[in-house]
């Protein structure tokens, strides 16, 4: 007996959501246009130490031109309440010379097949630890009622 067909094709999708979400950053000189961007910018204060490195805050955005300023579209989303949601668009130009970093988002496959080796085994682990339990007698028994009961062994604990 399997599944229906319904819960599989939901197993499924969060399977390709769960596998497309492993990003990493890769330093560049330049990004692509159009491509998701994280610059570092310096911030200035008049409370820095002059001796220390300063502080960099981060901002990343979809690369709308890549010259000697680097313009950036940055969403900013906000939920005020249980329904309303705030979008705010924003576009930011920033000197070259003022960049300390430019990285670029990209797939990871690597970050991607291990978090999917790490669901299918957790997965694959409950269905042996569920199916090696024992079965409830019948009906009129010691009052489980038939059902199936489990226990999954964790070592080292």
């Amino acid at each position: 007996m399997g599944l229906p067909r319904s819960p599989l094709r939901a197993a499924a999708a969060a399977g390709v959501f769960a596998l497309s979400g492993c990003h990493t950053y890769l330093p560049v000189e330049t990004p692509a246009l159009g491509s998701v961007a994280r610059v570092h910018v310096p911030v200035r204060s008049a409370l820095a130490d002059p001796g220390l490195p300063p502080e960099t805050a981060s901002v990343e955005g979809v690369v709308l031109e890549a010259g000697d300023t680097l313009v950036l579209e940055v969403r900013t989303r906000r939920v005020i309440g249980a329904f309303n949601e705030f979008v705010q668009e924003n576009t930011y130009r920033v000197p070259r010379h003022d960049l300390v970093a430019v990285e670029v988002r990209e797939f990871s496959p690597g970050r991607s097949a291990v978090l999917g080796s790490a669901i299918v085994g957790g997965a694959v682990f409950l269905a042996i630890a569920a199916f090696r339990g024992e079965t409830g007698s019948g009906g009129s028994g010691n009052g489980n009622g038939g059902g199936r009961t489990f226990t999954i062994p964790i070592r080292g604990w």
